[in-house]
């Protein structure tokens, strides 16, 4: 997914600000999709398929059953490739599978970007996932063991709003300024405090 380089320079001086104050980590990752859903496909092919054969014969065209039968291969292909649409992959998908996908493609960023070997334990990913319009937040051990999930929830529930109302990278960096208050209060910065992750945004081009 593109970001535009001021918008990468905001997210980027979100962090340095936040990890002025903490010594936990933060890695914020935006992703387009976190899987291609091929069931979604198959799914809309296989309505547009039974959908233009019945339409046909409410309007009695074409005649014939064999007619009717050759209308279903084109209604199958359309189907196929309409579910490239982002809105309708989404409807298409079931909540679970998007669930499942985004927490697997979370756990893949978290690990990918070095998040579990901080010194303390103290990473934390922030992930967008745009096209399911889903959110996941992953603390490793040394910050899970002393912050509720309950705490990462509600700061998640405002963000998903603001993405679901295109504004995504505000929404990001309140998010990253949100997290960045529990860590400082639960791991004040040290002395000996250095940065041992990036501070630049993950995404699919990166």
């Amino acid at each position: 997914m593109e970001l535009l380089r001021e918008d990468k320079i905001k997210i980027e001086q979100a962090i340095k600000t936040v990890e002025s104050t903490t010594s936990g980590e933060i890695v914020p990752a935006i992703f387009t999709q976190s899987d291609f859903y091929p069931a979604s496909h198959f799914r809309l092919a296989i309505t547009i398929g039974i959908l233009i054969p019945t339409l046909s014969l409410l309007t009695d065209w074409p005649e014939g059953p064999g007619s009717i039968l050759w209308l279903q291969l084109p209604g199958l292909v359309l189907g196929y490739f309409l579910a490239y649409i982002p809105t309708l992959k989404r409807w298409f998908s079931t909540k679970k599978e998007i669930a499942e996908e985004v927490h697997q493609r979370a756990l893949q960023a978290f690990f990918e970007n070095n998040l579990h070997i901080t010194k303390d334990r103290t990473g934390i990913l922030i992930m967008v996932s745009a096209l399911e319009h889903r959110v996941e937040i992953l603390a490793d051990k040394g910050i899970n063991d002393k912050v509720e999930v309950e705490t990462w929830n509600k700061i998640l529930t405002p963000f998903i709003d603001q993405i679901k109302n295109d504004r995504l990278i505000d929404g990001l960096v309140d998010t990253i300024v949100e997290c960045g208050k529990v860590l400082t209060e639960y791991f004040p910065i040290k002395s000996d405090d250095r940065n041992e992750l990036s501070n630049k945004i993950v995404t699919d081009k990166s």
